[in-house]
């Protein structure tokens, strides 16, 4: 909690002059009143005091200037005050609580984060606004930098741009503080693995023109996982200009360099047939790969926003984003017999780093004006972002180790690999979206509202050869539109009804699927045309949030079928419908007990299939239809400054295959901490501790990986 003092001397005069007055009628001599401050509490958006409940949101695509509430869209804002206060070193734990967002596997894996949001896997995120293409994915995310994650579900191709149907995770980094900060933290992420982390900001001048933000992140050692160890070291700068008052200009900078050595096997079954083990038969606490298998990346970022009031009428944004990824990997893949046993593929690019390239950008214009009593806020605009993916011609090599088994992990010698990235680079992977966008958030009345709009989107997707030569290309570009229809019949209450179309990239067959062979690798799909109508309300009840809303999604569906014991073939063929409802609160009950939670249930399933019809009716891979999770925290006011936390998630049965009898039993984390805050004169410190997985669930977070065990973790910060 914040405290700002209040000068109110002018109040104090306005008062004395009257007293004085008064005073005069009494007495021939009058009264002197001091001057008067007042000392106020300032309750910060998205802050513990607030319940972690923001009213504001950033630009949501195309859309800036509404409040959370009246956004027509399904939006789930998640502060930087509660990353910290879950000691999130990754987006794991953040994605653990949200109840619109199905966690996957572990970020420390491929440093990734991966969700579902509504029943459709995401690896790609926006980041300032900005949206990346699939090949750049979301590597390098640090949660340190982080001010604030919005969770937008649905599809939102029109919002970011061709792509993103289930959704799109925005992350919105620091910027710099009108105040100096200054806070040190020194932190355990579990096991021997411990952190240290500064964040600094404050003005370079005194009139306030420019501002900095510092981010410093270093990290080593042993995680709870025996023979594991995860290391990363990063930092990021944020400067702002005030040029003039219409005119701000804000850059940032951000290199992060992350290794995981002892990185976990994927698990696979030999066939439908295989049965799967169950989890709690699989030690959680060892790495089933080897000590030498490892993830390596290296992540440079440069970006910039520029907001300009040009008018009082015309206002111009404008953003940009550069990004470089070098990665390496040492992969095991462990394929799962008939006989309990089970056989292990190794394979490693450690010589033949792959380099993943991308930019990002967008221009809008928001013009403002009146037709009669009807109030218009027209933007129009570009987004544009671009991936290229250069690869080695002899990028990896492998080893096999057969007849393993699942009572404990045996480990080998490193192999002495074979010579490869020798021969030159090649572009392997070209994609590019271009978005042309006008919309229209129209005003009819205080009680009655609308976003229109039309997108016409570009997707563009090149692949080659080891020579260099093109072998696969498409462009296609289609028109796609959006309207919602927003209802407010209080000032607490607010409902609206969306439809949206949205473009996006069909997909490209591997090489390979699993252990299977892949008949068509490298073919690309058609680009694809989904859609999606949502009805929600959004209520403000006390000092709590209540958001609700129902969808229906519509999707061309892509996938791997199985041909054989050995080759599987990517298809394009059918439809996939997801229909549910979401509710989420957020906020304070009472003014020491705070909820956040809610559920997801959804029905998602596959239809109109004529290539494959057996999976007509059947559910997609790794979908949970059921999401129910709730975190609270409460503060003890027989010791100020102590609070406890709790959490628990449940994540319903899923399939590993398309045929449906692969069935993955459903699993519920529990979570629970304390923190203590303690003023020392001008010093804030607090003291957090977190249990993870209180109980040591052994589950399966999708088909191909285990979730992590129970974890302890904790830190002490100093802010001063």
């Amino acid at each position: 909690m914040k405290h700002t003092l209040l000068n109110i001397s002018l109040l104090a005069c306005a008062i004395s002059t009257a007293t004085t007055a008064l005073a005069q009628q009494n007495s021939e001599k009058p009264q002197k009143l001091n001057t008067v401050k007042v000392e106020a509490t300032v309750i910060e958006d998205g802050s513990a005091d607030n319940g972690y409940k923001s009213e504001a949101i950033s630009q949501v695509g195309i859309w800036e200037g509404r409040s959370l509430q009246d956004t027509p869209y399904s939006i789930n804002v998640v502060s930087s005050e509660l990353i910290e206060n879950l000691q999130a070193t990754s987006a794991d734990q953040v994605f653990k609580i949200n109840p619109a967002t199905q966690y996957f596997w572990p970020q420390t894996q491929n440093d990734n984060p991966y969700v579902f949001l509504r029943g459709f896997q995401t690896t790609t995120f926006a980041r300032n606004g900005i949206s990346r293409q699939k090949w750049n994915y979301a590597h390098g995310t640090t949660m340190e930098e982080i001010e604030r994650m919005e969770v937008l579900t649905g599809l939102s191709g029109f919002i970011y741009g061709a792509g993103n149907l289930g959704g799109m995770v925005n992350f919105i980094t620091k910027k710099p503080t009108a105040d100096r900060l200054n806070s040190i933290t020194l932190g355990n992420a579990g096991g021997q693995n411990y952190y240290a982390h500064g964040d600094f900001g404050g003005q370079i001048d005194s009139n306030g023109t420019f501002g900095y933000r510092i981010n410093l992140v270093t990290q080593d050692g042993e995680t709870t996982i025996d023979k594991q160890n995860n290391k990363r070291d990063f930092i990021s700068a944020a400067f702002d200009w005030q040029v003039t008052d219409s005119l701000l200009i804000d850059i940032d900078a951000s290199k992060r360099d992350y290794r995981l050595d002892g990185r976990n096997a994927y698990w696979s079954l030999a066939n439908n047939a295989t049965p799967r083990p169950d989890a709690d038969d699989i030690d959680t606490g060892k790495i089933w790969s080897h000590p030498w298998a490892m993830q390596e990346m290296e992540s440079e970022r440069l970006g910039t926003n520029i907001r300009w009031e040009i008018s009082k009428n015309i206002k111009l944004r404008a953003g940009y984003l550069d990004e470089y990824n070098s990665r390496t990997g040492t992969t095991a893949t462990n394929t799962i017999q008939a006989n309990g046993t089970f056989n292990q593929r190794i394979t490693t690019n450690e010589d033949a780093p792959q380099k993943i390239m991308g930019t990002g950008g967008y221009l809008f214009t928001d013009f403002h004006f009146s037709t009669g009593n009807i109030q218009h806020k027209l933007t129009t605009g570009l987004q544009n972002s671009t991936s290229i993916w250069d690869n080695y011609p002899d990028g990896s090599v492998g080893q096999n180790f057969n007849g393993l088994k699942l009572d404990k992990p045996v480990y080998f010698n490193e192999p002495v690999w074979a010579a490869h990235g020798t021969q030159p680079v090649y572009p392997a992977y070209d994609q590019r979206t271009r978005s042309l966008t006008i919309g229209d958030d129209i005003q009819f009345n205080q009680h009655w509202s609308a976003l229109l709009g039309l997108s016409d989107s570009k997707v563009y997707y090149k692949n080659f050869n080891t020579s260099g030569v093109v072998t696969e290309h498409y462009k296609k570009s289609e028109v796609t539109p959006t309207v919602s229809l927003i209802y407010k019949p209080i000032e607490q209450l607010t409902t609206y009804a969306s439809y949206m179309e949205g473009l996006e990239q069909g997909g490209v067959a591997g090489k390979l699927y699993q252990t299977y062979e892949v008949t068509n690798p490298d073919e690309i799909m058609d680009p694809l045309i989904s859609k999606q109508v949502e009805w929600g309300i959004k209520a403000s009840v006390g000092k709590l949030l209540l958001t609700s809303a129902i969808f229906n999604i519509d999707k061309p569906l892509e996938y791997y079928q199985i041909l054989s014991e050995t080759q599987a073939q990517f298809v394009q063929d059918g439809r996939q419908q997801h229909k549910g409802i979401e509710f989420s609160a957020t906020g304070k009950i009472t003014d020491n007990l705070t909820l956040l939670g809610g559920f997801t249930l959804l029905d998602a399933k596959v239809k109109d299939n004529k290539q494959f019809p057996e999976i007509e009716g059947k559910k997609p891979v790794g979908v949970a239809e059921k999401l129910i999770k709730f975190y609270s925290e409460y503060n003890i006011s027989a010791v100020p400054g102590l609070s406890v936390n709790g959490g628990a998630s449940y994540t319903g049965e899923f399939f590993g295959n398309n045929i449906n009898t692969d069935k993955l039993p459903a699993y519920t984390l529990i979570d629970l901490g304390a923190r203590y805050i303690l003023p020392i004169n001008d010093t804030l410190v607090t003291l957090r501790l977190n249990v993870n997985n209180l109980t040591d669930e052994h589950y399966w977070a999708n088909q191909s990986f285990l979730g992590d065990p129970r974890n302890l973790v904790f830190s002490a910060n100093v802010h001063f």
